[in-house]
């Protein structure tokens, strides 16, 4: 009895860990002990929900491993860690011909995107561009909480069971 309520935790706590870092994107926001609101973005080029533009991110959020001892949660996209940590990036070659081909795309649909892409080309190859942390995986107090009370509730289930047998 026991093995099966380790297993079925491993399983249970991969599954809702992952739908409780995926609900950040909804809520724009991270909730550990309490919940942060994401900044909105400045760039123009952003969705209209901030770190949701295609949906690659939230869905980059996977289960790698569960096993009774442990559960990994990842998130597998190339930019997840310096979206949900922050921190610099470096203009590179790549980075301007991208901008540009950008500007060049927008200039008769929309001025200001096209206006910002055209800054960014401009930008120095070497220049260090800052990226606001905005949070959407991590340890949680909350999750941890809402683990714990749905464990024990198992539990006290599974032994009333085996009181009754």
């Amino acid at each position: 009895m026991s093995a099966d309520l380790k297993k079925q935790a491993a399983r249970i706590a991969g599954s809702e860990s992952v739908k409780f870092f995926r609900e950040s994107f909804v809520k724009q926001g991270f909730t550990d002990s309490s919940f942060k609101k994401w900044d909105k973005s400045n760039s123009p080029l952003s969705g209209k929900r901030t770190l949701y533009k295609s949906g690659k991110l939230m869905m980059s959020i996977k289960k790698t491993e569960e096993n009774p001892d442990r559960v990994i949660i990842e998130a597998d996209s190339a930019y997840a860690e310096i979206h949900n940590n922050g921190g610099y990036i470096t203009v590179t070659s790549k980075m301007k011909r991208f901008f540009w081909a950008k500007h060049i795309d927008l200039k008769k649909r929309n001025k200001k995107k096209a206006e910002f892409c055209k800054a960014m080309a401009l930008l120095k190859e070497g220049t260090k561009i800052k990226i606001t942390a905005r949070q959407f995986m991590g340890e949680s107090k909350t999750m941890m909480s809402i683990f714990e009370n749905h464990f024990k509730g198992r539990i006290e289930i599974a032994f009333k069971q085996h009181l009754n047998n």
